[in-house]
């Protein structure tokens, strides 16, 4: 009787087979497992960038005008939060005035004022240049007080106390003041960008207490200047500039390039 099976040469080449075949599948595999890896790695770049750069933004158009400034070189970007604006009504403009202001806001819910040495609101009334903004020379025109903490409101109409012997240089056009929380800042620092704040008036940003917001970037490497701010005229907004960089880890860059206009109403 003949037994029927598979010759040693035949079973060879079906092994030969089926190994080529194994290996065009993993590698198919392989191959969509990568681009999935690669496609997360920049979709989680390009959401990352897009919250540094609207976080910014949105921050900045609640500056307090001419507040916004460079420095290290146009790696920091420094402004002043506003904590409320409004119109006044009675401000003091001469040495021999009450320090106090009445003004009314459609700003609400109040935050408790701060007071501090260091960290302090100041209260600004037609602070048109940045270095009326965070002046600390007596010799100059004042353009800002110490907001003390003792702020009463009456339906529409807030009381704010100043620091003692406060008067303003000049009055605003528009009876317009803004009340500005302590600075905070955005730096570029390697290939991270890092936000500042809880600093002071008078002291530059501390390196230990900064969050970090994004990273990837690449304007230290590529020497992409990040921040150019353009200071406003009788005719012009202040302009800021943004331009930050990012690179992927399959070397894909990715730029950001934004204009940022905070309206001239001091």
């Amino acid at each position: 009787m003949k037994v029927k099976g598979f010759t040693l040469i035949e079973l060879i080449i079906v092994i030969v087979l089926l190994a080529v075949i194994s290996t065009f599948t993993f590698r198919f595999v392989g191959i969509g497992a990568e681009m999935y890896a690669t496609g997360a790695s920049r979709l989680q770049l390009l959401e990352q960038s897009r919250f540094a750069i609207e976080r910014i933004t949105r921050e900045l158009r609640n500056s307090v005008p001419n507040s916004a400034r460079v420095m290290n070189g146009n790696q920091c970007l420094e402004f002043v939060p506003v904590k409320a604006a409004g119109t006044y009504y009675d401000a003091p403009f001469s040495s021999s005035s009450s320090a106090s202001l009445d003004f009314v806001s459609l700003s609400t819910g109040w935050d408790e004022v701060l007071d501090d040495e260091t960290l302090h609101d100041r209260l600004f009334i037609y602070a048109t240049r940045t270095m009326y903004i965070y002046q600390n020379d007596s010799s100059l025109p004042m353009r800002w007080a110490k907001v003390d903490n003792d702020t009463q409101s009456e339906g529409a109409l807030t009381y704010l106390e100043l620091e003692s012997d406060s008067y303003f240089a000049e009055e605003s056009p528009f009876r317009r003041m803004y009340v500005g929380s302590p600075p905070v800042s955005f730096c570029v620092e390697g290939a991270q960008l890092i936000r500042y704040s809880n600093y002071g008036w008078e002291t530059p940003p501390d390196g230990d207490d900064g969050v970090v917001i994004s990273e990837h970037l690449m304007n230290s490497l590529s020497g992409a200047v990040p921040f150019r701010v353009i200071n406003a005229e009788l005719m012009r907004n202040n302009i800021v500039h943004i331009f930050l960089e990012y690179q992927s880890s399959h070397a894909e860059p990715l730029f950001f390039n934004q204009k940022v206009h905070i309206p001239n109403a001091p």
